[in-house]
């Protein structure tokens, strides 16, 4: 996963919802920047079911500047 986070700097934003589609969550930051939020695991949203573990839940946080370019993507672990 560190290697695909690493490859997504740089890319537009139109890329990315290339990739992944239409973010879980989306944060709107000062200055026109974004913050796209993708649930590796099932997100708090979604109803639990046998196959799914009540507590690791991961998400990939990707970061985006005011022209659309990725700045930085992190893999979160609660």
């Amino acid at each position: 996963m560190a290697d695909i986070r690493l490859q997504l700097v740089g890319l537009k934003e139109g890329d990315v919802r290339k990739l992944f589609g239409k973010p879980d969550t989306e944060e709107l930051m000062e200055r026109s920047q974004k913050i796209y939020i993708y649930f590796i695991t099932p997100g708090p949203k979604c109803s639990p079911t046998p196959a799914t573990q009540p507590g690791k839940k991961e998400a990939l946080a990707i970061r985006l500047d005011a022209l659309g370019n990725v700045r930085e993507a992190n893999v979160f672990v609660e």
